[in-house]
């Protein structure tokens, strides 16, 4: 992911997006076997923009604190769960 498509996908409100138009993270898999690295990859290409997602019928923002845990290690700890 590109800087630009970083901060676009960031700036991605609910008033920017049909619900329609949202990959469902319940439908996406992961193959668990493969290096964080490839997970990774493999969960930005089906997902497309991991910030604004939905859950059923849902819409969900991911934001995070900047004094918080980082983007990536939570994002590691989301392709690890389970």
């Amino acid at each position: 992911m590109t800087a630009e498509e970083h901060r676009k996908f960031l700036g991605q409100d609910f008033d920017d997006v049909k619900i329609e138009e949202l990959k469902d993270i319940r439908t996406i898999r992961i193959d668990r076997g493969r290096a964080v690295e490839e997970k990774k990859k493999q969960y930005l290409g089906k997902v497309g923009n991991p910030y604004l997602v939905k859950v059923g019928s849902t819409m969900v923002k991911i934001r995070f604190a900047n004094n918080g845990v980082s983007f990536e290690d939570a994002f590691e700890g989301l392709l690890l769960m389970g």
